[in-house]
Parts: C-alpha cells; structure tokens; sequence
C-alpha cells in the first residue's frame, strides 16, 4: 500500500480549492498550447466582472484575441467559438480538422456569449467502461481538454474509487481476498459502482488498483485546472454481497440478481453499523483525494434493485446527512433513468443538496409527468446512445430544443444544466457537438444553421453537396424519433444469428425509424465532394462511416432472402443468399480497414498494454474481449451478449461472419435432415474471447474505391 505521507502529498498536489475559478486561467492556456499551439502566442485571457451567467466576450486587437470570461469553462468556450466560427476548424472524438493559421482572423466587432444553464455535464458510469476502460494519462488529458473545450463544467469521475473500496474493506476486517471478489475488472467498473455486479472480470491486482489511484490524482488535478469539478463516488449503502457473513446482524437487503450477476447488498442507515462503514469510507475519500469536493454520486436500488418493506424516504435521508457529515456541501448526484430514482425516495431528501441527472431527457414525460422529480434540481441529458456501439444516429432536433423547452417551463429554473450521457462516446461526434453548444444559446438555435456552420468547422470550407447529405442525416438518422429513447439502429451483421432477429442486443431497438433510402441518397451526396476533401480526416471517417451504415441497412435485406428461402425450402437459393450475406460482412469489414477509428486492433492494443504487470494486461486483454461478445457472466443463458456489438474490422472478419456461417450451414441442413444439432453460439463466443492474437493496428486501403464499392453493391440493388 501507498504510504500515508506520500498520499497526503499526492493528493495536494491535485491544486488549488474547486471554488478559486475566476482568477485564474492559467490552465485554459496551457490547454490552448497543447491543444492548439499556433493560437498560443495571440490569445489573452481577461477576468470579466458583473455578469450573473458564464458568460465571455471575445475580440481582436491587432494580431491579438481577446477572450474575456468570468470562469475558467466560459474562457474555454470562447477559445472554441473562435476556432469554430472565424478559423472553420474543430476536434472531435472521431477525426480533427486543424491546420496552421497563417495569421489572425480579425472580428469587426466584440461578441458576448451567456449560457443560462449553471451547469454542463458530462459522462455516464457506462462511458468509463465501454470508452474508457484502458486509458492511460495521455488519453485522458486529450479527453480532458476535449471537455473543457467544449463548455464542459461538471464530470463523473469516479477512476480510483477501487483504493477507497480497497481500504476500507480493510478497516472494516475483511481479507484481501474479500476484496478481490468485490471490485470488477477494469472494463466492468461502471455496473459495480452502480450496484448491478460484483467482481466480474476480475480480480484486480494491487498494482492496477495502485496505477488507477495515480491515474485519478492526474485527472482531479488537470480538472481544477480546467474549471471542471468532479462527480467523486459516494457511499449510499452498497455493501459487498458477503458483508453480512462478517456482521450477521448488520441491517442488510439482498438485491438479488441484475441479469445472471449477482448485486452488492444494501446496507440500511440509522445505525452503528452503517456509520462506521460510511466513516470509514469517507475517511479514505478525504486520505486518498482531498477534501475540497461537493458532488457525490451513487444509486440506491439502481435498475430494479430489491428495496421491498424499506421505508425508501427514510433510507434517502439519513444516507444523504450522514455524506453532509462529512462534506457539508456536498450535493448527492442521482441518476434518473426509468423508474429510478422513486418518487419517495427523493422525497426524503433536503433538495438543496441533491442534483439529479436526467439521463432520458427527450422522453418529455419523465420530468413533466413528475413535477420535476418532485421538484428536485435537475440536468437534462439523453444517453443516446447504448453499449459503446458503433451505430450511427442521434436526435439533433430534440437535443437543441428540449432542454429550451424543459428550461422556460421549469418552475424556478429546478433544470439547472444540461448534459451529454453517452454509454460510448466514440463516434456520433455531431451529435455530442450540438447537443453542447445548444446550452450557449438563449433559446433553441436554428437545426438547418447549425449545420451550415459544422459542415465549415468540421471539414473546413463550405460544400453545396456536404450541405445536401446533411439535410438528409438531420432528417432520418439524425431527426426525431416517433419512439424515444430505444437509441441507434444496430446492425444485424452482429446479431447472435436465428430466424427471428430483431433487435441486435436484448434491449435494443426492434424497428427502423427513418427512411433508409435518404442514406443511400446521403451517401451520393457525401461521395460527390470527395475531390475537395481527399486529404480530410473528418470527411473520409463520415464518408465511411455514413457507408458501413447504409451496408449494415442492407444487412436487413439481405438476411430477408435467407429466411425467405428458406422458408421456401429452396436449397440453392438459401446457399447464394447465404453467401452474398457473408461477402457483405466481409465487404464492409474491408470498408473498415480503411479507417483506424474502425479497427478491433487498437481495442485489444489499448487493453493488452494496461496494467503494469503481465498479468494485469492478460486480465485487460479478457476484459476487452469478452465486453465487446458475450459480455458475461460465463453462463451460455446471458441476455448481455452483444450488447456492447462492434462493426469493427477484424471483429466482423472473424468473429461475426463465422457465427453467420456456421448458422447458414445448420439451416442448408435442416432442409434435408430434422436431425441437425442448435449451434453452441456461447462456446463459440467464449472461445474467441479467449484468445490473444492481435490484429492490425494501422488503416489500409483506399477508402474511396472501398466505398465505391459499398455503392455499387447496396445503391443498385
């Protein structure tokens, strides 16, 4: 273990207290230098006064920008409105579009941007799981810019919460091995601070429990510095199901079963047991990280958790005042997600400290049909978007109107942010731009405009053609959706093969909600310009990426003509229509290799390198392999497979054409033989997740002939 004195200097070294924003802006600069050197030497960054919302003015003067803000988020957003809007350039999660600036683009007169919304918000627990689970320091400070870049002035972040687990199981008389069982693996993080599992993909070693504490004191420390305070984990209750077993009369409700997993308990509040758990937990909160923090999140019966014969009111407000104990200004951070949290539960609760994330917030009725989370301050967000999946899609029209809407009827402003919840947040990158520069406008900004410009910044000049695709993407695949919140359309290429597939994932969405064909046509649009953008890195990953969607359409089709034919007993039909779904998977695993945002290799590259041991990068390794399958547990009954699907080159290659494959030769045979043996798909599955073999790691190919290709295929037929 990490001695106390060398945790006490590290955790002072996280800097200055969350509460000193305003009169420092040292860190936006040095986030402008790595970020985007060639402004470094022409900004100048001014305290601005008298204002009651973040706000920044910005203007030129001589070969000078002048960004005026009253925090260091709004000084961020000043920076990227100048990149945006006067340099037509941006950074995104899926290709960037900066180059040199020859010299200083002058502004004829000041602008003054505000924001009503106090807060932006960022991140889902999922996020850290299915985006984040191997990534070392040097990705998280560009993640970290990223956010403050984008206005971003309050995050989850909850890496390093395994040290605090660690040490106080250990306080508490539990063995090493006790917790082992209790923290997850590194890909499966998110659902054991949810209360959904327990030592799945595990165990962690001390070294990896060690490096993600280090790595933690990096991030608190460059988000101070940032002006973006953290959501830390707090202690609600959950306790390690085997808690019990140590203290038999400790207050304890079994949660049961989440899927196949099994949950943590509920340890009850309002006794000696509880007070010391939560003592000891917070003590190492404040060892370990400081104790210069307000937002706390952690759920109590999250997704369908046992709170039966609990007084849930009760429960709520003696686990709020105990974490006031020990941080008197902290604000308990709920999520808000179906039936959670209940409606009593929130009742109980002193709603001055309590801030409550509204993860389905283009689901109108879920914060109107409730008087607002009884009348609970609130942020609106959307997932949109579910399991990390590399699907295209999002709602750009309720992104940029809802949260307006919910702001001028909320009564006394209770909605008091707005924010991004993605479980993935590695692709869609239109999708998280908008729905954060909407919280810069006083009232819902204009979709069609906000295109217009996003074409400019996102691939740098202006094209009739880009503009014409894009008008057909934020009418389909990017418009409204008569059923909200099922998230993205999957591709049925990773679906678990049967007769009857809907959905690609158990939860998934079970209908197309748009107009397949205005991607075909988008897809004409897009490949017209490609003369004017060839050396783009934006344009050539929405090029292909708006092609592997219109192919994983066509996947429908396609697989259409095998069950119809063989349900028409027609032997030869079945063997080409099977065959031509397979060359289309292969097709579009080729289409993938074109571009590194697509490929399996840097997955299991990222994941084969962390840890700093062998066995902790071995563990990693699994843990990547096994999210993006069958996901777990090792049980052949799971309803989690494929829910974190991939079309990723390699991943359709090898793991899902031969699924296809094996399917389509049991369905040949069937029809001459009622003696064919069900395909073990989850022995397959295990089986490959077990492996080690690496995969490319650098794009190949010309992505113009590939996608050339994918018309010539899908567009004619």
């Amino acid at each position: 273990m990490i001695s106390l004195l060398k945790t006490l200097i590290l955790s002072a070294m996280i800097g200055l207290p969350y509460g000193c924003f305003a009169q420092d802006f040292n860190g936006i600069k040095e986030m402008v230098a790595r970020r985007l050197p060639f402004l470094k030497e022409h900004i100048v960054f001014q305290i601005l006064k008298g204002e009651s919302n973040e706000t920044f003015i910005l203007s030129t003067k001589g070969d000078k920008i002048i960004v005026q803000a009253n925090s260091p988020s709004a000084a961020s957003e000043g920076v990227t409105y100048y990149l945006n809007y006067y340099c037509h350039m941006s950074l995104s999660h899926c290709g960037n579009n900066i180059r040199p600036l020859k010299k200083i683009i002058r502004l004829r007169k000041p602008i003054k941007i505000s924001t009503p919304f106090k807060y932006r918000y960022a991140l889902n627990y999922c996020t850290y799981s299915y985006s984040y689970p191997f990534y070392t320091w040097e990705d998280f400070e560009r993640e970290l810019d990223w956010m403050a870049l984008n206005g971003i002035n309050l995050m989850l972040a909850p890496v390093g919460t395994e040290i605090v687990w660690q040490e106080t199981l250990l306080k508490l008389g539990f063995s090493k091995e006790d917790v082992s069982e209790f923290i997850p693996g590194p890909a499966y993080t998110a659902w054991w601070l949810m209360g959904n599992l327990e030592g799945w993909g595990g165990p962690m070693s001390q070294e990896m429990i060690e490096d993600r504490y280090q790595l933690q004191l990096k991030i608190l420390k460059r988000m101070k510095e940032l002006g973006i305070k953290p959501v830390l984990q707090g202690f609600p209750g959950i306790v390690p199901s085997f808690f019990k077993s140590r203290y038999p009369s400790a207050q304890v409700v079994s949660q049961g079963l989440w899927g196949a997993f099994q949950r943590p308990d509920i340890l009850l509040p309002g006794n000696d047991f509880f007070d010391k758990v939560a003592k000891e937990y917070y003590g190492c909160v404040k060892k370990f990280f400081g104790d210069d923090f307000q937002f706390f999140g952690g759920d109590l019966f999250h997704e369908g958790g046992n709170s039966q014969g609990v007084d849930l009111s009760k429960t709520a407000r003696l686990v709020q005042q105990k974490m006031l104990e020990f941080f008197p200004q902290a604000k308990w951070v709920l999520q808000g997600w179906n039936n959670n949290p209940k409606p009593l539960l929130l009742s109980g609760l002193d709603k001055e400290h309590v801030l409550l994330i509204n993860l389905s917030g283009e689901i109108a009725a879920s914060w109107e049909n409730s008087d607002e989370f009884g009348k609970t301050p609130w942020i609106w967000g959307s997932v949109n978007h579910f399991g990390g999946k590399t699907d295209m899609g999002g709602q750009l029209p309720v992104l940029i109107n809802e949260p307006h809407r919910a702001y001028k009827k909320s009564a006394g402003h209770l909605l008091q942010g707005i924010g991004i919840l993605p479980e993935g947040i590695l692709s869609n990158p239109v999708v998280y731009d908008f729905a954060l520069k909407t919280a810069w406008y006083k009232d819902t900004p204009d979709l069609d405009t906000l295109t217009r410009n996003y074409i400019l910044y996102r691939y740098g000049k202006w094209s009739k053609d880009l503009y014409e695709a894009w008008k057909l993407l934020y009418s389909s695949v990017f418009g409204e959706f008569n059923i909200k919140g099922e998230g993205t359309f999957e591709s049925i290429y990773c679906a678990r093969p049967s007769l009857h597939v809907t959905s690609v994932s158990t939860w998934g969405p079970k209908r197309m909600q748009y107009d397949p064909k205005m991607l075909e046509r988008a897809l004409l649009f897009f490949r017209k310009a490609a003369n004017d953008f060839l050396k783009s890195e934006t344009y050539k990953y929405d090029l292909i990426d708006l092609a592997r969607q219109v192919m994983a359409n066509y996947g429908r089709v396609a697989y259409k003509k095998v069950i119809d034919a063989y349900n028409d007993k027609n032997k030869k039909e079945l063997s080409a229509q099977s065959q031509r779904f397979i060359d289309l998977i292969l097709l579009q695993d080729r289409l993938l290799q074109t571009d590194s945002h697509f490929l399996l290799g840097n997955w299991l590259k990222q994941a084969a390198s962390y840890g700093s041991t062998d066995t902790d990068r071995k563990l990693s390794l699994l843990n990547a392999r096994m999210q993006i399958t069958y996901w777990g547990p090792n049980d052949s009954t799971t309803r989690v497979h494929d829910y974190a699907n991939k079309e990723w080159a390699g991943l359709l290659k090898d793991y899902y054409a031969p699924r296809w494959k094996t399917f389509f030769e049991r369905l040949q045979a069937r029809l001459s033989s009622d003696k064919v043996e069900t395909v073990d798909f989850f022995a397959m599955e295990r089986k490959w997740a077990l492996k080690t073999n690496a995969y490319p790691t650098e794009a190949s190919g010309n992505y113009i002939e590939m996608v050339d290709h994918v018309i010539a295929t899908t567009l004619t037929k």
